[in-house]
């Protein structure tokens, strides 16, 4: 069984290695992530967030056991209220081109803040 971090910091591994971008931050929130990367050489921003957040949500569902009473789904809760089906990620996504160091320092601290 997979532990969360565990698992999506192998997937982030993973999708490092196939789309050959730098990492520079990341922090993993309950239904979103943030991260702060370079271009990819293979695909675009969009395609490693949408490969990481694949792989993390099926490693997780697939070796979570049946939720206990009270116990919080790997679902965004956003979603389900919209749809009334279950979702493990947030849908949206958001990119931001870092055009300066200090722009790239500033992402940085945001993305550190929220942990």
């Amino acid at each position: 069984m997979h532990s969360s971090g565990h698992a999506f910091v192998q997937a982030l591994q993973e999708v490092r290695t196939k789309y050959g971008f730098f990492l520079v931050g990341y922090v993993v929130m309950p239904e979103h992530v943030h991260l702060l990367v370079s271009e990819p050489k293979i695909g675009t921003p969009s395609t490693i967030v949408h490969s990481l957040k694949l792989r993390v949500s099926k490693r997780l569902r697939a070796s979570r056991p049946s939720a206990s009473p009270g116990q919080r789904p790997f679902v965004s809760q956003e979603f389900s209220q919209l749809t009334g089906a279950p979702q493990f990620w947030q849908r949206r996504f958001h990119d931001f081109n870092v055009y300066s160091a200090e722009k790239r320092r500033e992402k940085l601290e945001y993305i550190h803040c929220n942990r």
